[in-house]
């Protein structure tokens, strides 16, 4: 049975290429925090609407500028995200096992 429930537990576990490749692709829309379970996801779409909607009056750009290094700070902190998700899901499961 423990080794069924250890089965349960590492398919709940994050995968750091694919958590990556979302950063990397559509990132730009929080898809890399929603998938590592993050708060706050849809801040990156409401702020990038924002940024795409006042272009015209070239505020946009400077809230543009920002929401990208946002991003690029979530791309270093994305591993450290993904391996504490899944550290926790660990220690859930030897919760159970005690």
């Amino acid at each position: 049975m423990n080794n069924l429930e250890l089965e349960k537990a590492k398919t709940q576990q994050l995968n750091v290429v694919l958590a990556y490749l979302l950063w990397w692709f559509v990132g730009i829309f929080g898809m890399h925090r929603l998938y590592t379970k993050q708060k706050r996801w849809w801040v990156y779409i409401v702020v990038g609407a924002i940024g795409i909607i006042t272009t015209l009056i070239f505020i946009g750009y400077f809230i543009l500028i920002g929401l990208f290094i946002l991003w690029i700070i979530d791309g270093f902190k994305l591993n450290s995200v993904v391996k504490d998700y899944n550290l926790d899901i660990l220690e859930k499961f030897e919760k159970q096992l005690n």
